[in-house]
């Protein structure tokens, strides 16, 4: 028998489309922060890939019947090298968006409390993620460390320093993780009172370097270990995104004294984890330069997983309800699906302004970097229809400054992206709805009382709520965008990557 004419041709030609198909495959919903598309609720579907496989299996089939020697052979080696790319995107379905870093995961943050009660990790990942994009900028301005000395260590300021002294702009973290918790025995601080906590956190991040006309875009992963006494405490929660002396509270102002940095108003050596955390050591895990691209189809993937529910979350929620009567499931879903209209109007307007009630300050700028980003690519992300279907509470946690509630989301709706030039299609479907569900979690400050709002007005005064981009209410001043008064939206996970 011989093949239809032509037919071979094209299956060469799908074979050799089907290998970049799968090697620049990006399997699990959302942004593929390192270097994938969509917003928060997720890119594109992945049909093309899907077309290309059916038809070169199409015509493999055809192949065995017309030449079995060489079709059976070829079709086997087709379905072993699927089967190869599908074993390594799965045996690594956790690490979608990070680079091929193994960790050896350990103890929890909570595991903190049992050193300092009033451990909050809400504040503490604020402060990492502060200081994390504050030391980058300063570091492309001459002794900019300097200012943060009470809270880096001299190698950590060295080895910032050697990543090159190029202005360093749009720093914005996608993810952290905790890696290590040490905390010293008993036996360990009755022999050294000053024996100190260690904890090693894994950060991914997207910043920009270089003068412009010249700037680079780069996708990077690195280890920072911070240590402090045992018997230090978190401090209050402050409106204040500056990093003041850590003993006295006052505007950073200090010298080496030799003996390390003294603190020109209390006079405290304060550059030792005595009174705050201090960066000791900054390692870059991995870089490359990666300006995100935002016309790759990202499946959805983790719809259908089961849900992660922490045990004893029952309790925990009834006990909050103990302590703030007023509250209820119905007024929280209320105030979630406030939030999530607010945001994806917001997002659809190419202005996150009206949303920046709803949204803490870290999420602000994370959806923030994908709008700049797509309008920066001439692209706009369009979002029709989009309605949350069903929800289920996954955890919360309550510590002496915030609660956090993490909710489980399902939604579906048009995604797609087009040219704002002319409105061409990028990606996506005008006419099919892509179901998807994440994990939001919802911060609010331990000290509020009462029913959450499901309107536009300030839970402080009651005026239409305008906010400033320093999280202010315009007509009375208060800071709202920590939760202070309401709940707010901190922080969007994956289904195919959280686990608790």
């Amino acid at each position: 028998m011989k093949l239809p004419s032509g037919a071979l041709s094209r299956l060469v030609a799908l074979a050799v489309l089907l290998v970049p198909a799968l090697a620049l495959a990006r399997p699990g919903g959302g942004d593929s922060y390192s270097g994938g598309g969509g917003h928060d609720s997720g890119g594109g579907g992945g049909g093309g890939d899907s077309a290309v496989i059916g038809e070169l299996i199409f015509q493999l089939i055809r192949l065995c019947f017309y030449y079995p020697k060489v079709g059976v052979p070829l079709l086997l080696a087709v379905c072993a090298f699927v089967a190869y790319g599908w074993y390594q995107k799965h045996k690594n379905k956790d690490w979608d968006s990070g680079p091929p870093v193994q960790l050896q995961w350990s103890s929890s943050l909570e595991d903190l409390r049992r050193v300092d009660p009033d451990f909050s990790q809400i504040l503490f990942e604020d402060f990492v993620f502060r200081l994390y994009a504050t030391a980058h900028r300063a570091r492309g301005q001459a002794g900019g460390l300097d200012a943060l000395a009470p809270y880096l260590s001299i190698d950590a300021r060295a080895q910032l320093t050697a990543r090159g002294t190029a202005p360093v702009e749009g720093v914005v973290i996608g993810a952290m993780r905790t890696f290590r918790v040490d905390l010293p025995t008993p036996e360990a601080i009755a022999q050294d009172p000053e024996a100190r906590v260690h904890v090693g956190i894994e950060l991914e991040a997207n910043y920009t370097t270089g003068a412009p006309g010249s700037q680079r875009t780069s996708f990077v992963v690195e280890h920072w270990t911070l240590s402090r006494r045992h018997d230090a405490r978190t401090r209050p929660p402050s409106a204040s995104r500056t990093f003041p002396c850590p003993n006295c509270g006052a505007p950073w102002q200090g010298a080496d004294t030799g003996g390390g940095q003294k603190c020109a108003y209390c006079g405290e050596i304060v550059d030792n984890g005595r009174f705050d955390w201090l960066v000791e050591r900054v390692t870059l895990r991995h870089e490359r330069e990666q300006p995100p691209t935002l016309t790759s189809e990202v499946p959805e993937r983790g719809t259908d997983l089961q849900t992660y529910v922490q045990p004893g979350l029952d309790a925990h929620w009834l006990a909050l309800l103990r302590d703030d009567p007023q509250m209820s499931d119905a007024s929280v879903i209320a105030r979630l699906q406030h939030i999530y209209i607010t945001m994806n109007d917001a997002w659809n307007a190419g202005d996150l302004l009206p949303a920046r009630a709803v949204l803490s300050d870290g999420l602000f700028d994370y959806l923030q970097y994908w709008l700049v980003a797509y309008r920066q690519q001439g692209l706009r992300n369009v979002l029709e229809d989009m309605r949350l279907t069903h929800h289920a509470f996954a955890r919360l946690t309550r510590d002496r400054w915030y609660d956090a509630l993490t909710i489980r989301v399902w939604g579906t709706g048009k995604d797609y992206v087009i040219r704002t030039h002319d409105g061409s299609h990028v990606r996506g479907s005008r006419s099919r709805e892509r179901r998807y569900s994440e994990y939001w979690t919802l911060i609010r400050s331990a000290a509020r009382r009462g029913a959450p709002r499901a309107d536009a007005n300030c839970a402080n005064c009651g005026a239409p709520l305008i906010v400033t981009m320093a999280g202010g209410c315009a007509s009375c001043g208060a800071h709202v965008t920590a939760g202070e008064f309401d709940w707010v939206l901190s922080k969007i996970e994956q289904d195919d990557s959280y686990r608790g």
